[in-house]
């Protein structure tokens, strides 16, 4: 008998299962659990006895060892262990084609990725700064470089710019904004704070430096990762960052909310890890009021974003909540010819990859046309799938220090993508 793969048997048995309520009376709900091993257990609600017979020999012809042979009724259950399940079943992921079926996916890590679509901490308003993450799931595509731009754009506007590394395992936003040309930054950083951040009476100074030779009339507060000397990975490996990203308590939310109140800002600017990352995960849960996503028409590029895509956007609209803010950026494109082909690509695959996870179908509701961005709303200018393009500049991989390259960054294509973020919070005065 061929090797089957976990994968595989997952597959498997959601098509089963699926199948099978689809087929039961509307009483009827089930829920596939997965377990920390990978172990597949069915979960039952239902008024009358249900015949599982036929369902069983799928599982158990489809899924091999993964099958646990577990079927359990609820209604069988004690009220405590029922209630258990009852509240797996709200935080279970939803099914796109059947409605009474969830998965409910148990993990060792990496919880951020796998929670349910939260909202921003605050509404944005004239005391509540937009939170934006810049994020680009492979690394090398000047994502620190374009969150800078806009930091310098804006503070030379006579903003106040507050940025937080939060790219805690590769950090360089911090230093890339250093206090001198020599590099200094702050002693202490964000990983610390996390760290120290119960304690009583810790003075939020202490971890940010402020970048004020190239702010012009504003100011730009950093907060870097830490200092990278022999402790950081020992004090990094303390911190907690499977923390609910929910959770109101949680070290980001509390520095979210302290910067907000101590330091007054007009902008948050979080600087995400790549890839699949925890910090990545908490970043990318719906906690920002928008998510400026980096990527190159390579296949490499698409399979990570579409993850990202599939949070902001699909999940949210299964859970029939509005989906996170998006502005797509393309890095990297090459000059001429090359370049304009490679715009073209990418603008196809973006508005086929957001057709099919992210955007909301129409179906005439005036409701869900208000609150969503639907397939209509693809020919707005500040539709989520039109890129915005950086073409390649070798100047800006190779400067030595922020000062020499800050008036470039305020110029060509960084501008409008500046003004395509400040478009997405302005608001019509009131008559």
């Amino acid at each position: 008998m061929r090797f089957l793969h976990f994968d595989e048997a997952k597959q498997a048995a959601i098509s089963a299962v699926r199948t099978w309520v689809g087929a039961t009376s509307q009483d009827v709900r089930a829920m596939l659990i997965v377990d920390l091993f990978g172990k597949l257990r069915l979960i039952l609600w239902s008024v009358a006895a249900a015949d599982t017979t036929n369902l069983g020999q799928d599982l158990v012809s489809n899924c091999g060892a993964w099958w646990t042979g577990e079927v359990l009724g609820v209604k069988d259950l004690d009220p405590v262990t029922a209630t258990v399940y009852d509240s797996a079943w709200d935080s279970a992921r939803l099914n796109e084609d059947e409605p009474r079926f969830r998965v409910h996916d148990r993990h060792r890590s990496r919880a951020a990725w796998f929670a349910g679509p939260i909202e921003p901490p605050w509404k944005v308003s004239e005391n509540n700064p937009p939170v934006v993450v810049f994020y680009s799931f492979k690394g090398g595509l000047g994502r620190s470089t374009l969150l800078a731009s806009f930091a310098i754009q804006r503070a030379r506007a006579g903003e106040r710019v507050c940025i937080v590394d939060f790219d805690l395992d590769s950090p360089g936003v911090g230093r890339l904004l250093s206090a001198d040309a020599q590099g200094l930054t702050a002693r202490w950083g964000v990983v610390d704070f996390l760290l120290e951040r119960s304690l009583p009476d810790v003075p939020l100074a202490d971890y940010f430096h402020r970048c004020d030779r190239v702010a012009g009339a504003g100011e730009i507060v950093v907060f870097p990762a830490g200092n990278l000397d022999g402790e950081y990975a020992d004090k990094l490996a303390r911190i907690d960052l499977e923390e609910a990203p929910e959770a109101h308590d949680s070290g980001l939310w509390k520095l979210l909310a302290r910067v907000r109140d101590e330091l007054k800002p007009q902008w948050i600017l979080l600087d995400a890890r790549t890839g699949i990352s925890e910090p990545a995960g908490q970043l990318l849960s719906g906690i920002a009021h928008l998510h400026v996503l980096l990527g190159t028409p390579q296949n490499q590029s698409w399979q990570g974003l579409n993850l990202v895509l599939d949070r902001l956007g699909k999940e949210r609209v299964l859970a029939e909540r509005p989906q996170a803010e998006v502005l797509l950026v393309q890095a990297m494109v090459p000059l001429g010819e090359p370049g304009k082909e490679a715009k073209k690509t990418f603008a196809a695959r973006a508005e086929a990859e957001f057709d099919d996870r992210y955007y909301a179908a129409e179906e005439g509701d005036a409701d869900i046309d208000n609150r969503f961005w639907t397939l209509g709303d693809k020919g707005s200018q500040d539709a989520p799938h039109a890129p915005m393009p950086v073409e390649y500049d070798s100047k800006l991989a190779s400067f030595g220090d922020i000062a020499e390259v800050a008036d470039p960054l305020c110029s060509g294509v960084y501008s409008p993508i500046a003004e395509r973020i400040v478009s997405r919070f302005l608001t019509e005065p009131e008559t």
